[in-house]
């Protein structure tokens, strides 16, 4: 007979975030907040393991999306669905409840909070952490060893006080299942005021954590996803309090970068991260800008479930942002640097692929059972789709307007870009490039999805050699922005035109090479294209 494990953790997400990260990310549960490329929820169960059973409480009125649904299930965590106006402790104890375990020893973990150094958390034991800042955490109060809690206080934020003791910082160990709800319940489900008799029944030891990253709060939040943050392999990224420093051996792309920033007209610089410094160290060009305590909008796409209202304010912002763009006319011809951009790239990129990966790019392919020409013919139809005669001027080009390089300022209602192109051929800094170019990279990330892609966030069938299918998860603001680019017209380039669709297309494919270590995703790439391609075939002319 295999024996009852000796415990579980479960992650307390029952309730909703503050109003303050809800009108940054929309109404969502704690642990499912976004932070990068991944949820919260992610990096926890990353550091707890699979050694004892996960549970996870989360609103009942929470709509769980099928992925997340899927990769929790993955991960073996059972979900505890609890009335979202619980209280934290009313919360716990009607989890316990429904996880109807004998006595056994439970260990919580905040839905908020990430910690690193679980290894120091055992039984009858609660997590500590400095906290200087003015938030209603618990303070700690130690006895005379300086091991056991002898108190708890509740600090209240915005009153004067002298913090000294340290604080509880979201993880907790109980021996006894049954002596905490019994705590709890005698507390009147009063987290805290339950933590205490708790303690007096078996006293818990303090424990300090190795690191403490607590989303809980707007400030919090950011200062925390800024430790996380991670940076694609061919780039360094270093960030500190005050400036994020992106470091490459390719000391030109930096170069481009930087000229980018210091060049752009002064009605663009409101949309722009700030430049503070750069230069060339060890053989590695550099730049640093100011770091901004923003989402970007790949997280707030992927992840958030803001309203109607304030997608609308973003689409707006990103439209003035092109229109600036288009309105700064520079040297040259827009046409040609289009052409210098995209004019049979594509299909040398391919063949870039295809010699490395085996894949056939000459062979016909079926999408959704539908049959479809090879990538090499949709590379070579692309071409001929794109208008290189329209004799516009060259203007202001960002070069890779992605959700992922676009930061959002909810205060002010406008967008910061990072992360700029720079060139249109390399070797040689540009400011200008063509506003088609721009507007297909927003494309691919709205239309596209492609952060979703990088997210990991969406459904293919297994590998089934030319025959590809590909869905994304369904959410209102999709569609609402679906429709508000199909609306934009800049500079008289319209977003749904044959053009931007035929360049959005080519992205894809144009991708291909650059994300050899992950075949998994260039054939989500493929898939993407035809899916793109058959849309287009079905698109009005």
């Amino acid at each position: 007979m295999t024996a009852a494990p000796k415990g579980c953790w479960l992650i307390t997400s029952g309730a909703y975030v503050g109003q303050e990260l809800a009108a940054e990310f929309g109404r969502l549960p704690p642990c499912f907040l976004p932070v990068g490329v991944k949820r919260l929820y992610e990096y926890q169960l990353d550091l707890l393991g699979d050694a004892w059973p996960l549970y996870m409480t989360l609103p009942e009125t929470y709509a769980v999306p099928e992925h997340d649904r899927a990769r929790l299930a993955a991960r073996g965590v059972t979900i505890l669905p609890v009335p979202a106006e619980l209280r934290l402790g009313e919360s716990v104890v009607f989890a316990l409840n429904l996880i109807s375990q004998p006595d056994q020893e439970v260990r919580i973990l905040h839905g908020d909070t990430l910690v690193e150094g679980l290894e120091a958390i055992d039984a009858d034991c609660l997590g500590i952490a400095g906290g200087r800042e003015d938030y209603a955490w618990a303070e700690v109060h130690l006895d005379a060893s300086g091991r056991y809690v002898s108190g708890l206080t509740t600090l209240v934020a915005g009153v004067p006080d002298e913090r000294r003791d340290p604080v509880a910082c979201g993880v907790f160990s109980f021996a006894s299942s049954a002596t905490l709800v019994r705590s709890l319940t005698r507390a009147r489900s009063d987290f805290i005021a339950g933590l205490l008799a708790y303690n007096a029944a078996r006293p818990l030891r303090a424990a300090p954590v190795a690191a403490w990253y607590d989303f809980g709060h707007l400030a919090t939040f950011f200062r925390s996803r800024r430790l996380l943050v991670t940076a694609r392999s061919f780039n360094t990224l270093q960030i500190d309090r005050l400036v994020a420093r992106k470091s490459s051996e390719d000391v030109a792309k930096m170069r481009a970068e930087v000229d980018w920033f210091a060049g752009v007209p002064p009605r663009l610089r409101p949309y722009c991260a700030r430049l503070i410094d750069s230069g060339e160290a060890d053989g590695r060009g550099y730049y640093e800008t100011e770091y901004e305590y923003l989402p970007t909008l790949a997280e707030l796409f992927v992840f958030g479930t803001l309203g109607r209202p304030s997608w609308m304010q973003v689409m707006q912002s990103c439209r003035s942002f092109l229109q600036a763009c288009a309105d700064s006319v520079g040297p040259g011809s827009g046409d040609a640097m289009l052409r210098a951009l995209a004019a049979n790239k594509t299909t040398a990129r391919l063949r870039q692929f295809a010699d490395a990966s085996g894949f056939d790019v000459e062979a016909p392919l079926s999408y959704e059972g539908r049959p479809m020409p090879a990538l090499m013919r949709i590379a070579e139809s692309l071409d001929s789709l794109i208008d290189l005669g329209t004799g516009r001027p060259a203007t202001v080009m960002h070069g890779d307007l992605c959700f992922s390089n676009m930061l959002y300022d909810s205060r002010v209602q406008r967008i910061r870009v990072i992360d700029p192109r720079g060139y249109v051929t390399p070797g040689e800094t540009s400011l200008y490039g063509d506003i088609r170019y721009d507007m297909a990279k927003l494309s691919h990330s709205i239309i596209g999805r492609y952060d979703h892609i990088i997210s990991g966030r969406y459904a293919m069938p297994a590998q089934d050699g030319p025959r590809f299918a590909l869905s994304f998860e369904p959410a209102p603001h999709h569609a609402w922005l679906e429709q508000a680019l199909r609306e934009t017209v800049i500079g008289g380039v319209a977003a749904d035109s044959r053009d931007v669709r035929a360049l959005t297309i080519g992205l894809f494919l144009s991708m291909l090479p650059l994300h050899a270590d992950r075949p998994d995703r260039q054939r989500a790439f493929i898939a993407n294209a035809l899916r793109l391609h058959a849309l287009m075939e079905a698109a009005p002319a």
